[in-house]
């Protein structure tokens, strides 16, 4: 079994201009092995169609810049990229983890707007939601402050798929056997 940590990242804009479609621009991932050692990292930006300019606060938010996106390729042709990583790296059972269901919701509209596989997504866990039950919480709390409560150091630049991801990683390691079990600790 193979335990996929993933992490998006959106267009997006001030949180006073609502009302734009938001569209993934990059997907980031680490394959844990059943030792929670990772074996293999997938990080690929993505260049988006229906607001192909990212705004000024995306920008600043997540450090990508307009001209990585425009040498980007499409969602369907990542997406694709990603379901072959999956497969070149993992045996026939994976588990998909992300923090929140925002990515999942993203991501299944994204292949349903291009007509593309979405399977793996069925294995989907929301380990936000997860880490609250688990520690007793009223409410859920962001990546930052979960890793902040575990003493856990964030590595990498925030807002960037791959090093949420790699930093989900390790929460996911400290506490493998609730998460996968749905213990409460």
């Amino acid at each position: 079994m193979g335990f996929v940590i993933l992490d998006l990242e959106a267009t997006c804009w001030k949180p006073d201009q609502p009302g734009r479609e938001q569209e993934v621009i990059e997907i980031g991932a680490c394959l844990l092995n059943p030792l929670c050692e990772i074996d293999s990292r997938f990080s690929k930006l993505i260049k988006p169609e229906k607001f192909p300019f990212l705004s000024t606060y995306c920008v600043s938010l997540t450090g990508i810049s307009q001209e990585e996106i425009n040498r980007s390729r499409t969602f369907d042709v990542v997406w694709h990229e990603f379901l072959d990583w999956i497969d070149e790296h993992a045996d026939d059972s994976i588990g998909i983890f992300c923090w929140g269901k925002y990515d999942r919701e993203l991501l299944l509209n994204s292949c349903y707007k291009y007509g593309l596989p979405a399977d793996c997504l069925n294995s989907y866990s929301d380990l936000k939601q997860a880490y609250a039950y688990m520690k007793g919480l009223s409410k859920q709390v962001g990546l930052d402050r979960a890793l902040t409560m575990e003493g856990i150091s964030f590595e990498g630049n925030r807002h960037r798929a791959l090093p949420d991801a790699y930093n989900l990683s390790k929460l996911f390691v400290k506490y493998f056997d609730e998460f996968l079990n749905g213990r409460r600790r």
